[in-house]
């Protein structure tokens, strides 16, 4: 841990280093490098020097929650004893209020998410060079596929446990304090996530889509994160978290990208629509030319539900909220 007094770091991170290829200032090991440039469908761990930052403390994640917006689209959070196979959405125990939550996080058996964390004007330039380097260093298809970045925040209680699930975003998991072991699977692979766990996904609105397999468990990268470990998860690559027995702090990055976010998504939630109505759609590949058509009519709907939701309920904060794009 450094020994900058609390200010001075605050200071220096308003003021990134210039060149973050500096092999002495970067936060992602120099020696992982060779994974990150062929980083594709199977997770790896890798090691960083985020953790040394002096700012990621209960109290400055505290104040960081209190300058994010009260909507579910900064703040998420779950309480109470789950197993693997639950959902993000099981209740065991009573729901408690976020401020509760976060206040009391080593006793409340919960998770607490705080998103876009990148734009915050104390931990922004630190994660948006974050954000930087790990594009940087992936290989060029996927850079040319990344549309957007973001960073979360992650406090668990000691003990708590985070279902089994996917994202559809690829990530990179980096442990600042306490110890966590995580259980990865492979992406893009149908045996693990089928067509109908993705159009439920993308089409259902159902985060927790993703069937907990345990025949699979032989598959499993497990990954043991202590202070300044990092695991990468690819998209649709299910995983699932156990916590040690103390506070854990990690951030998360994620890349929202063309071919899954901007193509793919959208054929699996017409194709989710279509077995509603009773039909049997090919899946994503089958004809391109129909995908292709499937997407835009798809991405068209959803754009034209956006304008009538907006229009009842006015837009959400995260409509006008900056993003981070990548430098072209």
């Amino acid at each position: 841990m450094s020994d900058m007094t609390f200010p001075k770091a605050i200071d220096a991170l308003k003021h990134p280093p210039t060149s973050p290829q500096d092999s002495a200032q970067r936060l992602i090991a120099p020696s992982d490098a060779p994974q990150f440039a062929a980083l594709g469908r199977q997770p790896f761990a890798f090691r960083h020097a985020l953790h040394s930052n002096p700012l990621f403390t209960l109290e400055a994640i505290r104040a960081l929650a209190g300058r994010l917006p009260d909507h579910t689209e900064f703040k998420a959070w779950q309480n109470g004893r789950i197993k693997v196979e639950d959902g993000w959405a099981t209740r065991e125990d009573a729901w408690l209020p976020f401020d509760e939550t976060l206040a009391n996080i080593a006793e409340t058996n919960s998770v607490v998410v705080l998103k876009h964390v990148e734009q915050d004007e104390v931990f922004g330039p630190v994660l948006q060079q974050l954000l930087g380097e790990v594009f940087a260093g992936a290989p060029e298809a996927f850079r040319e596929d990344v549309v957007l970045g973001e960073c979360l925040v992650f406090v668990n209680s000691p003990g708590r446990l985070s279902p089994y699930h996917f994202d559809l975003e690829p990530s990179f998991l980096l442990q600042i304090s306490g110890e966590k072991t995580v259980h990865a699977l492979p992406g893009g692979d149908r045996t693990i996530v089928c067509q109908r766990e993705m159009e439920n996904y993308c089409g259902g609105g159902d985060f927790s889509a993703g069937i907990y397999k345990p025949e699979l468990q032989q598959m499993e990268k497990v990954m043991t994160l202590n202070s300044g470990d990092g695991a990468y998860f690819p998209s649709t690559g299910p995983h699932w978290v156990q916590n040690g027995d103390t506070v854990s702090i990690s951030v998360n990055v994620n890349f929202d990208i063309r071919s899954m976010h901007h193509r793919l998504r959208h054929v699996h939630g017409f194709n989710h629509r279509m077995r509603r109505w009773g039909l049997a759609p090919a899946e994503p590949g089958t004809t391109p030319m129909m995908d292709d058509l499937k997407a835009r009519i798809w991405a068209n709907a959803m754009r034209i539900k956006r304008l009538i939701r907006n229009r009842m309920n006015g837009p959400r904060p995260s409509d006008h909220y900056p993003v981070w794009s990548p430098p072209r």
